[in-house]
């Protein structure tokens, strides 16, 4: 899951953005409209979090404007703005919530289950191969019935291939998937977790493999019996 935080106060955005981080995938925070389009324009998105009032302008147009998107993620306005006339706008845009500012964090997280439930956001909870489960949501991976608690980085990439089961995924693509845009990734960090990984589902017994392909990227299949 890939969210986009869309909040000029800092301090907010970066504890939305660690709140969403507890929900397994990526967020990216960006503080006005322009970085919000940008952003769009260059990563899809199952759940916006929308701060109304911007430095460039009212975030009700990109309400609007997700709203309309083939791809549209699920989309959840917080804002100071919460009078009811105000709540109506918002949800007469398209937000599919609104939650006013100051707000409990677990409430916060409550609404954004809710909406990622519906039909048309559902998307499996259990990602398997062989004797591999990875349990989306909470960074477990059940190994030959063994349950392991992966780091999030590692869970993400295990995620990933498993999407992509038998197909090459690239080296760009994976960490694409798994970083923000704001992370800083030093050249060897990927290949670091991705082996990492490939340890602890070895050490575990899994019957798959995480083969690398020279210059290209990663593949996840069956282990080849010995």
């Amino acid at each position: 899951m890939r969210s986009l935080v869309i909040e000029d106060e800092p301090q907010i955005g970066a504890y939305v953005s660690r709140l969403l981080g507890q929900l397994h995938g990526v967020v990216d925070l960006v503080g006005s409209i322009a970085d919000a389009r940008q952003a769009l324009d260059n990563f899809k998105y199952d759940l916006a979090i929308v701060d109304r009032m911007l430095p460039d302008g009212d975030a009700l147009e990109v309400v609007t404007a997700l709203n309309q998107s083939p791809e549209r993620p699920a989309i959840i306005m917080l804002t100071s703005k919460d009078a009811k006339e105000d709540v109506v706008d918002g949800l007469n845009s398209g937000a599919d919530d609104y939650l006013g500012k100051p707000f409990e964090p677990q409430e916060l997280l409550a609404r954004v289950r809710a909406v990622l439930r519906r039909p048309r956001l559902l998307a499996p909870s259990v990602l398997s191969l062989g004797n591999v489960e990875l349990h989306l949501g909470s960074n477990e991976v059940v190994v030959a019935d063994r349950k392991i608690l992966l780091r999030r980085r590692e869970a993400l990439i295990l995620g990933a291939l498993l999407m992509r089961r038998d197909r090459v995924i690239t080296r760009a693509a994976l960490i694409e998937e798994i970083y923000g845009f704001d992370d800083e990734i030093e050249s060897n960090t990927l290949e670091a977790q991705v082996s990492r990984l490939r340890k602890k589902l070895a050490a575990f017994g899994g019957d798959v493999e995480i083969r690398s392909m020279r210059g290209i990227g990663y593949i996840l299949r069956l282990a080849t019996p010995r």
